[in-house]
Formats: C-alpha cells, sequence, structure tokens
C-alpha cells in the first residue's frame, strides 16, 4: 500500500510539473503575409545627441500605440536634449493628465517668441496699423503652424506621428528641414485627449494576443465601452471648441488664440475600411468663412495629394466632410487659420485587412500623418507673405464699414440667472470677443427675435451689446446668429436623398446658437450700435449671505440655475430644506418661484452650525442666502407656513450606464451632476440591472441609448420600485420600451401607436389652452337660474382625425425627414415645479427623437410649439377661407386656438413634413404611479454640456423630484 501511494504521489509531481511547463509556454505566431511595412518613417542624417523614438519608447516609432506617459516623457527629454524646442503646458485634463504644445523653430526664433505673438496680434486686430507697418510685419513675421493630433483618444495614428514630426524637425541634419525651422514657428499638440487615449491604450494592453490581429470586427481594433474616443466625462473634445465646456478646451482655445496661427491642422481616423481623407471639404459649407479659405485649402490639398501619389498611397477629399457647424477646431478657420482636416483609416496597431485583400499596416497608418504634416508644413512656409497679406485684407474687412458685419449687433437682455448669464459672457470672453452694456434703457426698430420675427426691441439697462463689426466677426456671427444659412442646391440634395434612401449630407447639428443653447433671451440689430454704451465690466460675486437678528430663514433666489446645486448639497449636509411653488415677497425682496428656503423650524435638532454651513455652500454655489425675520408674505403670496412651501426630500441619484446606453448622454448627465450639483451618486452597470438592490435609492435616470431596450422583467422591477416611492427619469431612445403598450408601464405614448384614439390627445391639448385663460365667456351666465340648454364642447368645431390607416401612412412619411439636429420654441408650464427656472418659451434642441403624446392621465410640463396671437387682418382672412363655414385649423394631429399660430422653429433645419409630425408633442412629461412618478424628456436635455435651459429642467428633476413628486413616508415614528 505504502508502496502504491508512493507511486501515486510521483506520478502527480511529474504531471504538476508537466502542467506547470505547458502553462508557461506562449505558441509562437505563424507567419502573416503583408504585415511588414517596408518604407521607413525617419530618413536622413540625425543629430545623434537627440534621444531617438526608439530609444524612449521601447519600440520603433509607429509599431505600437505610444501611451500619454510616453508621449509627456518623450517630449521632456527632447526639451532637455534640443535646443530647438520648448514646452508650454496649457492645461490639465480632469484626470489631471498635462496637456503641452511644443514650439519648434530655431533658437534664434525661440528666442523672440513674444515678438512675434505681439506681431501676430497687431494683424489680428489692424485697428491703426498703417500699411508700412503691416508690410514691416509680415515681412518680419515668420510661418505659423499650429499641429494638433488625437483629439479622439482611440484615434491613434495622429499622436504617433507628431512624436516622428518633433523628432524630425528637431534632430535633422538636412538642409530642407533646417530652411524650414529658420522661416517657420512650427507648435505641435500632440495628443489633445490624453485621458481618451489612457482609457484606449489599456483597452489594447488587455486585448493584445501574442499573434498580430488584422480582423477591424475584434476588440482589438473596436474596443471597449466607453471607447476611448471621449475624455474622462465621455464628451467628444472635437465639438467643445465653441462650447469650451472642459479644460481641455479651455486651454486649447485659449492658447490658439493667442497665436493666431496662419495654418491649423487636426489628426483624426475614420473607419477602418476607407482610405485617407483631407481637406477641402464639401457643401454646406458656413457662409461666414472667408473667401481665401476656399482658395488656399485648395492649394494646400493639392500638394498634399501629390506628396501622397509619390508614394502610390489612396485618398480624397470632399465626400462625407461638410463644413457646417463651427464648433470642430475648424473654429480656427472662423478667426483666419487655414485649417486642414487629416482622416486616417482606423486601426489599432498590428492593421487591418481591407476588402482589396491588403493589410493596412499601423506603421503605414502613421507614416500616412506624418508625410502630410511635413507636406503642409513645407506648402505653408512656400506661401507665408501672401497667405499673411491675404489673412490681414480680410482681418481689415472684418472691422470695416462696408463688410456683411458691418451693421449688426447682438443683445442679450440681462436675467436674474447669474450663473447662465456669465456663463455666456465667459464663452464670449474666451474668444476674446468685444462685449458692451447698455448704460440705459434704449429700443431699436426692425430688430429679430429669436422666433424670427420682426419686432421693437426693448433694451433694459445693462443689456449685453456684442457689435459683429470687430476682429472675430466671423467666428462671432457663426456662434451667435440665429439660422447658418444652406444654399438651395444643397437643401435640394438633400431632399433627394431623404426621399432616395434615407441619408443625409449634414454630418452634425445643424443648428447650435450660443443665446438659444444658453437658454437667454436675444435680438439681431440691424445697426451698428454706439450710444449709451460702455465696455463690459465683471460684477463682484454676490455676498454669500446677508444675517439679520432674529431671523427664521434663509432664502436663495431660485431664478438662478445654480439654487439647485445650494438646494442639493444642504440637503446632503442633513438639513431641511424647501422650495416656494410660487412667486413670493418676504420682507419687502422679491422671491422667485422654486426659491430655496432654510426654515430654522425645520431645523431645530440639527447638531451642526447651520448659519456657518448656509453660508459656506452659498459661496461655494456663488449665490446670496437672504435672512429673512418674518414668515408672512406680501398680501396674498405665500407664508411661510402655508402649502407653498414645500419640503424637499435628500436625493439619493442611480445613474445606468453600459451596455447599449449612449456614451454621450450619459457622460453629459454624469458632468452636469458633478458641475452643477456636486453630490454622492451611484452609477450601476446596465447589465447587472435585475440584481441590484434599488431600494437604496429614490433616483434613477435611464439615459438615451444607441441600441436595445430594457427586458420585460426588469420594467418590472421598475415598476414595483416607482410605486413604492422611486422617481424615474428615462431619457430619448430609452422611452420606446417604457411606453410600449403591451408592457402597461406608462400612460404616455409614442405617436404612432395613438392613432385610434387620436382626437382624445386633441382634446386634452385642447383643455390645456383652456385652463391658461384669463376670460371665459361661460361666466357671465353664471348667475342665471335657468338650466343650461346649451353647452359649448371644446370638440364641436372640431375636424374629425383621418382613419387610423391613414394617420399610421401620413405618420411613416413625415418621420423620413425629422432633424438631424434643430433648434425648436417650447412652451413650459408655469404652475409646474419641474419648470422652476425657465422661461414660458425655452429652446429645445431636437433630432430624430421619440415623438411623445399626453393625454389627462399624464402631465405635459413642456410641450413643442408656442402659441402666438395673429395679426388681426391675418385672422380675417383665415376666417374668410372657411366661407363662414365653423373654423376648424389643425397642424397634423393637433387643433389650433381661434386667432393663434403655432411658432416652432428656431435655428436650424427643420423640414416641414418634420415640423408637423412634432407639433404640440410633450417634451417632457410627468405622471404619478402608485408612491412614485415617471418623468420622459423626449430629447437629450444635457446636450454636449451645453443646452442649459433644458439641462435646468433635468436639475429640478433630480433635486426635487424625490421630494416634490412623490408620496414619502413620515420616519423616526
Amino acid at each position: 500500500m505504502i508502496e502504491y501511494l508512493l507511486r501515486r504521489l510521483a506520478f502527480l509531481l511529474i504531471l504538476a510539473i508537466s502542467t506547470t511547463s505547458f502553462a508557461g509556454i506562449k505558441m509562437k505566431p505563424t507567419p502573416l503575409t503583408g504585415l511588414d511595412y517596408s518604407k521607413k518613417l525617419l530618413s536622413g542624417n540625425y543629430d545623434a545627441a537627440i534621444p531617438t523614438p526608439e530609444s524612449l519608447l521601447g519600440f520603433p516609432v509607429g509599431q505600437r500605440t505610444a501611451t500619454p506617459t510616453q508621449i509627456v516623457n518623450s517630449i521632456q527629454t527632447w526639451e532637455q536634449s534640443s535646443d530647438k524646442i520648448k514646452l508650454v503646458e496649457y492645461a490639465r485634463s480632469h484626470e489631471n493628465r498635462p496637456l503641452y504644445y511644443a514650439i519648434i523653430s530655431t533658437p534664434a526664433n525661440l528666442a523672440k517668441i513674444d515678438d512675434i505673438k505681439n506681431d501676430l496680434a497687431q494683424l489680428a486686430n489692424p485697428k491703426g496699423l498703417n500699411a508700412a507697418n503691416a508690410k514691416k510685419i509680415i515681412d518680419r513675421l515668420p510661418a505659423v503652424a499650429w499641429m494638433a493630433y488625437s483629439i479622439h483618444g482611440n484615434e491613434s495614428s495622429g499622436a504617433d506621428a507628431s512624436l516622428a514630426a518633433i523628432y524630425h524637425l528637431i534632430a535633422s541634419q538636412e538642409n530642407d528641414v533646417a530652411d524650414l525651422l529658420s522661416k517657420s514657428v512650427i507648435i505641435i499638440d500632440p495628443s489633445m485627449n490624453p485621458d481618451g487615449r489612457a482609457r484606449f491604450t489599456k483597452a489594447l494592453e488587455q486585448n493584445r494576443g501574442i499573434a498580430p490581429n488584422v480582423d477591424d470586427q475584434s476588440m482589438l481594433h473596436s474596443g471597449l465601452w466607453p471607447y476611448g474616443r471621449t475624455n474622462h466625462y465621455l464628451f467628444d473634445l472635437n465639438r467643445d471648441f465653441i462650447l469650451g465646456v472642459h479644460p481641455e478646451t479651455v486651454g486649447r482655445v485659449k492658447a490658439i488664440n493667442q497665436w493666431h496661427p496662419q495654418l491649423m491642422i487636426d489628426g483624426h481616423e475614420m473607419g477602418a475600411q476607407s482610405t485617407y481623407l483631407f481637406a477641402p471639404a464639401r457643401e454646406p459649407i458656413n457662409k461666414n468663412l472667408s473667401k481665401y479659405s476656399k482658395k488656399w485649402g485648395n492649394i494646400f490639398a493639392k500638394e498634399q495629394a501629390g506628396a501622397f501619389d509619390s508614394h502610390n498611397w489612396p485618398y480624397y477629399t470632399g465626400e462625407w466632410f461638410e463644413n457646417l457647424y463651427p464648433g470642430y477646431s475648424s473654429y480656427a478657420e472662423f478667426r483666419g487659420s487655414i485649417h486642414i482636416l487629416y482622416e486616417q483609416a482606423r486601426m489599432s496597431e498590428d492593421g487591418v485587412r481591407q476588402r482589396n485583400n491588403r493589410i493596412l499596416t499601423y506603421q503605414e497608418a502613421v507614416h500616412h500623418q506624418l508625410i502630410s504634416t511635413l507636406a503642409n508644413l513645407k506648402t505653408l512656409v512656400n506661401n507665408s507673405k501672401e497667405i499673411y497679406r491675404d489673412y490681414l485684407a480680410d482681418r481689415r474687412k472684418n472691422v470695416s464699414a462696408d463688410s456683411q458685419f458691418a451693421n449688426i449687433s447682438y443683445a442679450i437682455l440681462p436675467t436674474k440667472n447669474r450663473k447662465r448669464w456669465l456663463g455666456f459672457i465667459r464663452l464670449m470672453e474666451l474668444q476674446g470677443f468685444e462685449l458692451f452694456t447698455t448704460t440705459k434703457s434704449t429700443s431699436f426698430s426692425n430688430a429679430k427675435n429669436q422666433l424670427g420675427e420682426t419686432v421693437t426691441a426693448e433694451l433694459p439697462k445693462g443689456t449685453l451689446i456684442i457689435r459683429n463689426r470687430q476682429p472675430e466677426a466671423r467666428l462671432l456671427a457663426a456662434m451667435l446668429e440665429f439660422d447658418a444659412q444652406i444654399d438651395d442646391a444643397v437643401l435640394i440634395e438633400e431632399r433627394q436623398k431623404v426621399l432616395r434612401d434615407g441619408s443625409s449630407l449634414m454630418y452634425d447639428t445643424t443648428a447650435w446658437n450660443l443665446t438659444m443653447m444658453h437658454g437667454v433671451e436675444a435680438f439681431t440689430i440691424p445697426t451698428y450700435i454706439n450710444a449709451n454704451l460702455k465696455a463690459y465690466e465683471k460684477s463682484e460675486p454676490p455676498k454669500s449671505i446677508t444675517q439679520k437678528p432674529n431671523s427664521i430663514a434663509y432664502v436663495v433666489d431660485g431664478a438662478d440655475d445654480a439654487s439647485v446645486g445650494f438646494a442639493a448639497r444642504l440637503l446632503e449636509q442633513g438639513l431641511k430644506v424647501r422650495v416656494i411653488d410660487r412667486q413670493a415677497k418676504l420682507d419687502d425682496t422679491d422671491f422667485s418661484r422654486g426659491s430655496v428656503v432654510v426654515y430654522r423650524y425645520d431645523n431645530e435638532f440639527f447638531h451642526g452650525n447651520l448659519d456657518a454651513i448656509v453660508e459656506s455652500t452659498a459661496k461655494e454655489m456663488s449665490v446670496h442666502a437672504q435672512a429673512i425675520v418674518s414668515g408672512l408674505g406680501d398680501g396674498d403670496l405665500p407664508d411661510i407656513g402655508g402649502s407653498y412651501f414645500r419640503l424637499l426630500e435628500k436625493p439619493k441619484i442611480a445613474i445606468l450606464t453600459q451596455g447599449g446606453i449612449n456614451t454621450y448622454d450619459y457622460g453629459a448627465i454624469w458632468h452636469s451632476i458633478e458641475s452643477n450639483l456636486g453630490i454622492r451618486h451611484s452609477h450601476l452597470d446596465l447589465g447587472t440591472f435585475g440584481y441590484n438592490d434599488l431600494r437604496r435609492y429614490n433616483t434613477l435616470v435611464i439615459p438615451d441609448r444607441f441600441y436595445g431596450k430594457l427586458e420585460k422583467n426588469e420594467i418590472k422591477i421598475l415598476d414595483t420600485w416607482v410605486k413604492a416611492g422611486g422617481t424615474l427619469i428615462a431619457i430619448d431612445g430609452s422611452i420606446p420600451a417604457l411606453v410600449a403598450p403591451s408592457v402597461k408601464f406608462s400612460s404616455v405614448r409614442q405617436l404612432n401607436k395613438t392613432f385610434k384614439d387620436i382626437d382624445q390627445y386633441d382634446l386634452s391639448l385642447r383643455q390645456e389652452w383652456l385652463a391658461q385663460q384669463n376670460e371665459y365667456d361661460v361666466i357671465k351666465d353664471i348667475w342665471s337660474h335657468n338650466a343650461a340648454e346649451k353647452i359649448e364642447y371644446p370638440w364641436s368645431d372640431v375636424k374629425p382625425p383621418a382613419n387610423e390607416k391613414t394617420l399610421k401612412k401620413q405618420d411613416e412619411w413625415l418621420s423620413k425627414f425629422m432633424p438631424s439636429g434643430a433648434i425648436v420654441a417650447a412652451r413650459s408650464d408655469k404652475k409646474h415645479w419641474l419648470s422652476y427656472g425657465v422661461g414660458e418659451m425655452l429652446p429645445v434642441l431636437v433630432s430624430n427623437n421619440p415623438i411623445l403624446m399626453s393625454d389627462s392621465k399624464s402631465e405635459a410640463v413642456v410641450r413643442l410649439g408656442v402659441y402666438k396671437e395673429m395679426d388681426k387682418s391675418v385672422w380675417q382672412k383665415v376666417l374668410a377661407s372657411f366661407k363662414n363655414k365653423p373654423v376648424s385649423r389643425k397642424v397634423g394631429w393637433s387643433s389650433l386656438p381661434d386667432e393663434y399660430e403655432l411658432k416652432l422653429r428656431m435655428s436650424g433645419l427643420l423640414w416641414p413634413e418634420a415640423s408637423q409630425r412634432m407639433a404640440n408633442s410633450a417634451y417632457l412629461t410627468r405622471e404619478r404611479k402608485g408612491n412614485g412618478q415617471i418623468i420622459l424628456f423626449a430629447s437629450q436635455p444635457v446636450f454636449r454640456g451645453s443646452t442649459l435651459a433644458t439641462n435646468r429642467l433635468l436639475l429640478n428633476a433630480l433635486v426635487y423630484g424625490p421630494g416634490l413628486g412623490t408620496k414619502t413616508v413620515i420616519s423616526n415614528l
């Protein structure tokens, strides 16, 4: 027996040793033909004293993807090794990674950087610059280029090419490079999104195998949710240049604007099965761009094409690349730079097998970006003086009295919403626009309001005036004009594409007006305003707190978006907080509806220093907390012990994420909570949603979805949680699964599910309208002693709807024309708590979103379209058209009130079919379910972090929802 056990033990020991040996072996991959790239990226004589990229990275440049840390270490080493490079840290990312740009030139040029920047600033603002001095400046100025790469973190080849370019420029001993540096200052921004690139390179590390992978569908190339394209908060930084939401952008824009570069390139990647695209763009092209922009774009393209032809590389221009939206890096083109986009077929290391069976290697992709860089620099240096002359002529035109911008001013009305007002001004100052305010009230005729109506604009004292006649006229117009014009020929082609196959020429949103995005009221004034103005002066932050002896409460005005964060942060610190559900007047001070109240009576047993916490929180949020000594309201206005002073509940927020969730919408909501509220919240994995204990949360947000939907068992979980008192907030593409009739979760429906009962939705709409009126004919009959023989029913003069089949067919047709991004006017219910802090009319950014229908079972807090009273003469023509028959006017499914029309489009491309389909539909709905509530947003309320009016609606839902919209249990009994 012992002998058997010894033999058995020996066998197991041998097996363990052999298994361990095999476990440590990695098989050598089989050969893959076509993976070797024979061309050298770097060739010529290089200074041996300057470390090579390979010595710093541990691999030849372009063979693998350099991490953000490797990029920073490399350029810092080169700065220490060469007198031809100087680094400038211009920002820190959200994850505290440094962003540098490298200034590359001769030591002589680097020694006079400040003089060069001063000369550039004089050309940029040529007021008072005579021709002789201008010529001297141009003669002595070197060419200036800003070369930027990989703003999308998983579009990696550009940043790797930037390393090759920096090394080539500072280490090459060739005469042509020395000549190039003597005539230019080259600024290289090597990696514009280090947080996204770090996420991407980590995913590469995790998905890399022993064998090269050239299948673009594999995770090595496709990446993992949320992918590396975006920054920490999952924003696309290449849409942020006019929005200025993120520190990476703010630092970058400040730097670019200080340099006024002649050339700006932006190195990207696109679909793996493509080739290589570069500028110029095709239509639509923004009308505010200069003519010389197109001229020089063609010249640069011709020489870049020649460089590619010499290598026998494929490329193209135009096609999908349009240039309407000014918020890309191409914003610099509106400031006078020649802007060139690079788009390289994307892969992650190794390479990708393309449809022609050729492997496009990563090294070749990097080489494409490098050759493009050097070709563009050569063209710039050879044409720099003429480009400066064209630039100066255009800048002189911008400030002249006979340009297209000469007699236009923008007037932005002052508002009690200080956070929003200062945020708008910050963006204007970021771009260096000249700002003024009115010193007294004034008015201007023939002004245009945001609905496109010609009106007399009444401008109170303190109105912000931005005159379009100024050096940055082109960018200013692009950011503030109410509409970006598109040629009829382009619109014809767009409609043809829609009808032919449902595609579009539009690559991005067609509306972005900054006053509308920020939700501030503005006018376009057709004159150069020059009287009763003073230069804009920054206001001091408000005093955090005004204390009074024997005060009973503190109040922060609810007109300011920051008031919501004030309430949220106090709730998180354990204070009891109320909100006033009606306009109020206390201690002779007017307070807006939605004002936040901290009542000492509620906080009698609070153990902290109430006054100190209120003061410090008010300071954090830059709001003023006003002490009051009496709770008695003025006249019939609310008193502090009444029902209008509503008690809030601490929000306990969770956001669903991953899976098919839209990364942009999720990131925008996350960023909004952290930047506006700064309170703790949780992010839940959609994949394990059914296993989470939702009782920990009283507010759950389901962002928009790219694909997929909640399953029936998950909706059942939600149903139980909402009925128990939860606040569910669902957005855009997450809504259809929740409002499907079969799941019986919500009473709200999509338009295409309502045709059988469409008249009931029209009746609810009419009832809403009647409830808002201040005069009723029936009042005169109230005191009659007779029973009424005749009743006016709201549906009596309504034309019956078409049959269900016809309505469905019509909707299928209308739905073909939904926008890629337009701003429409919406009306809000001014008596609903969700509308605190927004105007009766607010701008809403829409695209191909669900069309939501709300009847009497739910509350339509915001509907698309605003009613405007018709001119009397116009109404008489309407009456005459009915020839004494009952007047029955409709927009799509919805009836119009007599003497009123529905205004909808504010900005962007909105086909008539789309406007009819979405007219009077619900943008924001709220309905009770058990002890809880369901809140639905038809489109994303925080688009790119910049739609601030609709973002306020979301903040209200997040912070006030648990207290104002649900039935909560009295605890601690």
